[in-house]
């Protein structure tokens, strides 16, 4: 079970996500969660039952039952589920037991109750992990990472999810791998992460394209449009909003049209543009009332006379209003009706109604008391249901450890003499195991060794080379741009006074010009081999010096933004390194990209330096070989691992590319 909020990650009335209250069952990770997936929705029901009934009675066919009643009818399937659990036992059949209990797990889930569902879910991955089935427990853990999210534990959430991505790519199930990179993308956002939350919803864009799912496709557009409107790029909102509504019409998707259109019209109207905002809001509540959502409704057209009276058309404002309050009073969404009659007291007091204006701003303010208190009762009421659930929880533990127990006793009389005979085969096979353990932890050592000998010699050639590069420059500076610096006012002394005729003279200034573009040339090499301005002034002034240096006489716009570094000084290699990859990050940019614009911003946080610089240019494959294993690109990973850097690139809104280099610096 995904949470719906993979494909729909935006309420109608708030522009975050909510973890309470929102539950829209998404059926694509099917496949992965359970072995025997798809029967909630292919399967003949009938067809099952009746075989139920003619006690052709099987674990998967209860377990069939169980997931084709999950989420319409989910104490029916737990009654059938519990019958799963038992003949799976009976027959000693471990797989269809963990099927069971991840089953039983989504039915406690849609139940809202969470951490019944946490205990069978981990039932199912300690079965699903002993027999080997790891597509039951990459769905179980995903399962378990949800649960987490909707507890607000985000940290957890993405420990699971993690899990599971690590798993679904080991066994090579693409499908859900993207879902739970998809996943990972919306904890992060929800944490407020929001550039490597654009990441994995990169990647499992990029999955969903190679698998052609129209429907995660169009997911991914909307959730990586949504999460520029947090970034305030509101014209790259519209951009991946505007791809993904073409695939939802192709999937005749009412719902996701609906969320799609009001979410660009109110990126739209954040734009200031009235008209398309308008017509957005329009198509939405065209489709709220194809699939009956009178929540999503009221929202849209509450906004939508936002718009209406922005443009001046207080009537139809009022009249949006009225509509959307109607709906509000039928759905009891007291969240939003206090909304609606704060805008229509804006909209009175715009109209010069002060006295109707002033009542339906005290109306607004008591109905957002009363929405307060019940939300106070309700956070109450939830925490009792916890805590009976959990004692209940607690006390089916102790009656199954109490079984658990007597078992063991029968066991053991009836093992005893087989154990006394195993034991010499046991410890046999102890010593093999422990002959292997040492022998693979002696190699994990050996291997720890020479990646340390290697960083270490990463190091030391990057310091030599730098080293090299000073003593160089320092010689060109002091020793032949000097030298020719004399020889050209020697050169000039004899100019003053030579008795020379004018063709002499000319031949001579020609010579001392051509002398001048060579000890510029000199000192400019000097320069680029160890700038002065990074040794004197520190790592900004050379990076300023550098982009100006590099795109002053071209057509490239470039700017560069730095926080939290003014004034301050890191270890030289730290700076040297992050000079020489923005170094070869730019001369990449000149002779490959074609870019037009270039951004490049350097800050500081608790415990890195990162570097991003961005260009608009035709981008690169980072995933091809062939690029990877170019010169510049290895030179900057080189340059970043050997201070335990990271490097990524990924895919520019603007179309180009983004490189960001994290550099420890404690």
């Amino acid at each position: 079970m995904l949470r719906g909020i993979t494909y729909f990650t935006r309420s109608f009335t708030r522009h975050h996500m909510l973890r309470k209250g929102l539950m829209l069952f998404v059926f694509s990770l099917l496949a992965a969660c359970c072995p025997v997936a798809g029967l909630a929705q292919n399967a003949d029901l009938d067809s099952m039952l009746q075989l139920y009934r003619s006690q052709q009675i099987t674990p998967k066919l209860l377990n069939d039952l169980c997931w084709a009643y999950v989420f319409n009818g989910p104490d029916t399937a737990l009654f059938y589920g519990r019958q799963a659990l038992a003949l799976s036992r009976e027959q000693g059949n471990t797989g269809n037991e963990a099927t069971a209990f991840n089953r039983m797990g989504v039915a406690f889930d849609v139940k809202h109750m969470p951490d019944s569902a946490l205990l069978f879910y981990h039932q199912a991955v300690a079965l699903s992990e002993k027999d080997g089935e790891k597509a039951t427990t990459a769905g179980a853990l995903n399962n378990i990472g949800l649960i987490h999210w909707n507890l607000g534990e985000l940290d957890k959430a993405v420990e699971y999810y993690v899990r599971s991505a690590e798993l679904f790519e080991q066994i090579g199930n693409n499908k859900g791998l993207a879902n739970t990179y998809n996943n990972i993308g919306l904890v992060l956002w929800d944490d407020g992460n929001l550039q490597e939350a654009m990441a994995y919803t990169f990647k499992a864009l990029r999955i969903n394209e190679k698998l052609k799912d129209t429907y995660g496709i169009a997911a991914n557009y909307t959730n990586i449009g949504l999460i520029h409107e947090d970034l305030k790029q509101l014209d790259s909102t519209v951009h991946y909003l505007l791809l993904s509504i073409p695939l939802k019409e192709q999937l005749k998707d009412a719902f996701g049209l609906a969320k799609s259109f009001h979410n660009l019209g109110f990126a739209y109207e954040r734009l200031k543009r009235y008209d398309e905002a308008e017509s957005c809001y329009r198509k939405a509540i065209v489709q709220s009332e194809i699939v009956g959502n009178d929540r999503a409704m009221a929202s849209t057209l509450m906004h939508l006379a936002g718009v209406l009276r922005h443009r001046g058309d207080m009537k139809a404002s009022l009249d949006m209003l009225d509509r959307s309050e109607a709906l509000c009073k039928r759905e009891k969404d007291g969240k939003l009706l206090y909304k609606i009659f704060e805008q229509q007291a804006h909209t009175r007091y715009a109209m010069g109604h002060y006295q109707q204006a002033a009542q339906l701003f005290r109306l607004s303010s008591t109905v957002k008391d009363s929405v307060v208190t019940i939300e106070k009762s309700e956070a109450l009421e939830e925490l009792q249901t916890k805590y009976s659930s959990a004692v209940k929880d607690r006390k089916i533990e102790e009656q199954e450890r109490q079984v658990a127990e007597a078992s063991v006793l029968a066991e053991r009389r009836n093992t005893y003499i087989a154990l006394l005979g195993s034991l010499l085969i046991i410890l046999l096979l102890f010593g093999a195991v422990y002959f292997q353990f040492t022998r693979r932890k002696a190699e994990q050592m050996r291997n720890a060794a020479i990646i340390r000998e290697r960083e270490l010699g990463l190091r030391a050639i990057i310091s030599a080379t730098e080293e090299e590069r000073k003593r160089i420059a320092k010689d060109l500076h002091d020793g032949v741009v000097q030298g020719l610096t004399g020889l050209k006012m020697r050169f000039q002394n004899q100019l003053r006074n030579a008795d020379m005729n004018a063709v002499e003279k000319e031949n001579f200034v020609r010579t001392s010009s051509m002398l001048d573009e060579s000890i510029n040339e000199l000192r400019n090499i000097s320069h680029q081999m160890m700038p002065r301005a990074l040794g004197e002034l520190g790592l900004l002034p050379a990076l300023e010096d550098l982009l100006d240096k590099a795109f002053g006489h071209t057509d490239i716009r470039f700017s560069f933004e730095h926080h939290r570094l003014d004034g301050q000084r890191f270890n030289e290699a730290v700076e040297v390194s992050l000079y020489r990859i923005t170094q070869e990050l730019i001369n990449n940019i000149i002779k490959h990209s074609g870019a037009k614009a270039v951004s490049v911003q350097l800050l500081r946080t608790a415990t890195h330096l990162v570097l991003v610089v961005e260009d608009n240019g035709k981008g690169f494959n980072y995933e091809d070989k062939a690029n990877r294993n170019g010169i510049g690109l290895m030179n900057i990973s080189s340059r970043a691992k050997a201070l335990n850097g990271e490097v990524d690139y990924a895919p520019s809104p603007q179309q180009g590319t983004v490189a960001t280099i994290r550099i420890p610096i404690a």
